[in-house]
């Protein structure tokens, strides 16, 4: 089977999400919206290419419900409110000091414990979860993936992969087993990888990832042909680091034709509790990702 349209396959980042078909449904309504708002003339039929990897429900054994999320998607695809003022508050002392406390606790693990958060220390315990594999829990989460790239592969698609905070941490360990320690099964390529609001610049993340104790081209994924990390303005997961300068060694041994960072990202996401610049449906929404999912379709 083939298709004239690429695979957008979407990984989504930790915390119970809503069942993957729910989700699915509100993000390509958000990729419909951003790609219509730049005159893309097949914006629906693109949109409906995205693909959720719905691993989440195998880690947590739980849907979480999508309905709080409900009113800051209307809110998004009727393109209610101010973008300056979105942008104000993105850049608010507020935050900075937020990000500034997760940078600090990044580079001096022994001190972020001073002034963690119960949000942030119940993450850390997910994340550990993930890379101490406990039940094979992340063997499981990566295993989605990679059906989902094998899948694309056999029908001789273009892959975007993109993955949204955590999810694209996953992803990445998923790359790198289908590059170094995968036997049998289909193998291709990843045409262009998308982070958005990634761990993947913190070291703490970058120190257990795949093949982080290896040397050389063994260090990393072996199958990506472009990176492009996407952070929006008012990010704390990202650091406001850049993936360049984290993985140029990638591109010194010419395992990626390119690593880009775009940290100017405009999330105008508002949910429960005002605006949260991290929400994968505000990414979706913007005219950052519309531009990306529309050129590389046209290059496809």
């Amino acid at each position: 089977m083939t298709t004239n349209y690429p695979a957008i396959i979407f990984v989504p980042g930790i915390r119970a999400k809503p069942q993957a078909i729910e989700q699915q449904a509100q993000l390509r309504r958000c990729l419909n919206y951003s790609l219509g708002e730049l005159g893309v003339a097949d914006a629906e039929k693109l949109a409906e290419q995205l693909e959720v990897v719905g691993w989440s429900y195998s880690f947590y054994g739980v849907n979480a419900d999508i309905s709080p999320d409900l009113p800051g998607i209307e809110a998004l695809l009727a393109g209610a409110g101010d973008p300056e003022t979105d942008i104000a508050d993105a850049r608010s002392v507020k935050r900075r000091l937020t990000a500034a406390m997760y940078a600090i606790g990044d580079q001096f693990p022994l001190l972020s414990s001073l002034f963690a958060t119960s949000r942030m220390e119940a993450r850390l315990q997910e994340i550990n979860r993930y890379f101490d594999n406990r039940n094979g829990e992340g063997m499981q989460a990566r295993d989605f993936v990679k059906r989902a790239l094998q899948q694309a592969w056999q029908q001789n698609r273009h892959v975007l992969l993109m993955g949204h905070s955590f999810g694209s941490v996953i992803a990445y360990d998923a790359l790198w087993e289908l590059s170094h320690s995968e036997a049998g099964g289909q193998r291709g390529r990843v045409d262009l990888f998308v982070s958005m609001g990634s761990p993947l610049t913190m070291r703490y993340v970058r120190r257990r990832l795949k093949g982080a104790g290896q040397q050389g081209r063994l260090r990393y994924p072996a199958n990506i042909d472009r990176w492009l990390n996407l952070a929006a303005v008012g990010e704390v997961t990202a650091l406001d680091r850049r993936m360049s300068h984290c993985f140029r060694t990638m591109r010194d041994l010419n395992l990626v034709q390119s690593i880009d960072d775009n940290l100017e990202v405009v999330n105008r996401f508002r949910g429960p509790d005002g605006l949260n610049v991290h929400k994968c449906y505000g990414y979706l929404a913007s005219p950052a990702v519309a531009a990306v999912v529309r050129d590389f379709a046209a290059q496809a």
